[in-house]
């Protein structure tokens, strides 16, 4: 987290999805199309009248009844935001509630705040868990896909990965270069924000591997080691996308470094919390991580929008 730029977005009336990147094949209908934050539009007209957008993306918390200590049965995004009739063109202002809740998490509103940020975020922002997996299907197809390498070089089933980890073994790499290795084989550099996004995440996922087991062995990890490499990929692809959708709460607010690093800590923590109870739910004992990756995603998002 903190390797991206965050996004003001279209104009308003902006789809969800670009049309130029076509339809998901695993989202059942042509509606759930991926998007990258670069080029999604949030509808959030920034600027107006001289003034920054902090009083009305609040103002629209409280609206979406996502605000602290607004009531339950007020009005609020939608849990089942994809049944709710947005189509394929996405609200004004979609991410102004998200932002709201995201300053008063970062006036101390804890993780109450966080939570609200998140739901809104998804419901609100990205059109609910269904079409918000659907937008995000390159994390947990990457992350599927990392996994599917790992199994494979531990199982010597491919003949291929088999001859590319001798080689890296052979060459006695350090941790930091192994993973560099490994992020490049599985995930070339494509150029844009989203991969670069998705590299990131995945560089720091086998990172978190060795920090908590220095002595590793990544290319024989079990099961559960995998699951949670996919897991942490997805974690750390999330984390980005708040930062990317919502950062723009960090500037506005004009934190300094330090600050800004410790409320994302703070949020990368909750995420991985999140992401670790959907993968402590599933059987992993036969590991298929392409599937295990979708299913994590969805999961995670639809806790979100809760």
């Amino acid at each position: 987290m903190g390797t991206s730029t965050s996004s003001k977005g279209g104009s308003a009336g902006s789809p969800f999805d670009p049309a130029w990147l076509g339809d998901d094949p695993d989202a059942g209908t042509a509606a759930d199309g991926v998007a990258g934050p670069d080029a999604e539009g949030d509808g959030d007209v920034e600027g107006e009248g001289g003034n920054s957008g902090d009083a009305t993306d609040s103002q629209d918390a409280a609206a979406d009844g996502d605000a602290d200590g607004g009531a339950e049965g007020q009005a609020q995004a939608p849990a089942a935001a994809d049944d709710a009739g947005f189509g394929a063109v996405a609200p004004d202002r979609r991410f102004a509630s998200a932002r709201g809740n995201m300053a008063k998490y970062l006036a101390g509103g804890g993780r109450d705040s966080l939570r609200a940020a998140a739901k809104s975020m998804v419901n609100r922002g990205m059109g609910g868990p269904r079409r918000s997996a659907s937008t995000m299907r390159a994390t947990s197809r990457g992350a599927g896909q990392l996994g599917g390498f790992l199994a494979a070089a531990r199982d010597g089933t491919d003949q291929r990965v088999r001859d590319w980890v001798e080689r890296v073994r052979a060459e006695n790499l350090s941790a930091q270069d192994l993973i560099l290795e490994v992020v490049g084989e599985v995930l070339p550099d494509t150029g844009s924000i989203d991969d670069e996004s998705l590299r990131n995440a995945a560089a720091e996922a086998l990172g978190m591997l060795y920090e908590a087991t220095p002595d590793i062995d990544i290319f024989n990890l079990s099961n559960q080691q995998i699951a949670d490499v996919i897991g942490f990929v997805i974690a750390n692809d999330v984390c980005n996308r708040v930062d990317q959708q919502l950062g723009q709460t960090y500037e506005r607010l004009k934190f300094d470094a330090h600050q800004i690093q410790v409320y994302r800590n703070d949020i990368k923590e909750f995420v991985k919390g999140e992401v670790s109870s959907v993968i402590s739910g599933l059987d992993v004992r036969r590991l298929d991580p392409p599937k295990l990756a979708r299913e994590v995603l969805s999961s995670t998002l639809k806790v979100f929008s809760e």
